[in-house]
């Protein structure tokens, strides 16, 4: 499956309480071709030949919710700091938000990708890529449900066989349980919410791709 097929089959699934961000317009959308702009990021993103896959728990309001990719904050595409990533022409925000959204677990992951030297070749991915919506849609997260864990399993999976010789990883525990369920071996990061985020930076040290 080609990137361009995977972000069209991703942007389908619509559930309750969840907000899929490549097929869905947000209050805070700075556009209407929100959805549009996210997919063509996400299919960017995967254009590649990567050495190692990091898969998380599920999207979060904060980054891929407004970015379409995992692990990505606002201020971070706007800053130019994803490989492969370009803005439109002309554009300045993502999203209508006083501020652009920040996210320090995002910062962590890729400026520890940076320091080793693999941030040009990792993909970033979700075991539940859409976005669980906590009591506020647009401004919060939940603990995604069993139902959606196990839809989000058929697209990883599907993303792994795209990318057979990458080395997989993980960070959190849904997206542990996930990878062990489908039976795909991987190496587990130090979540930084449990553990801290130099643990994590630590982790990422010793990978072994």
């Amino acid at each position: 499956m080609t990137p361009q097929y995977y972000v069209d089959a991703i942007a389908i699934p619509m559930l309750p309480r969840v907000h899929n961000p490549w097929s869905q317009v947000c209050m805070w959308d700075d556009r209407l071709s929100g959805p549009e702009e996210r997919k063509e990021r996400l299919r960017s993103h995967l254009d590649c030949d990567p050495a190692l896959i990091i898969v998380g728990n599920s999207a979060r309001y904060n980054e891929s919710r407004y970015t379409g990719i995992p692990f990505t904050s606002e201020k971070m595409i706007l800053d130019g700091l994803i490989p492969r990533v370009q803005l439109c022409e002309g554009m300045e925000r993502l999203s209508k938000r006083p501020a652009p959204f920040e996210d320090k677990t995002s910062e962590i992951v890729w400026s520890s990708l940076y320091d080793h030297g693999v941030a040009n070749k990792t993909v970033l991915f979700s075991a539940v890529p859409w976005h669980p919506e906590g009591e506020k849609p647009c401004g919060s997260d939940r603990i995604p449900t069993y139902r959606e864990v196990q839809l989000g399993r058929i697209y990883l999976q599907t993303l792994i066989n795209m990318y057979p010789n990458a080395h997989v990883a993980s960070i959190g525990g849904i997206a542990e349980a996930s990878l062990e369920d489908l039976g795909i071996a991987h190496q587990k990061l130090r979540d930084p919410h449990r553990y801290g985020f130099q643990d994590l930076k630590d982790s990422l040290k010793d990978l072994a791709i």
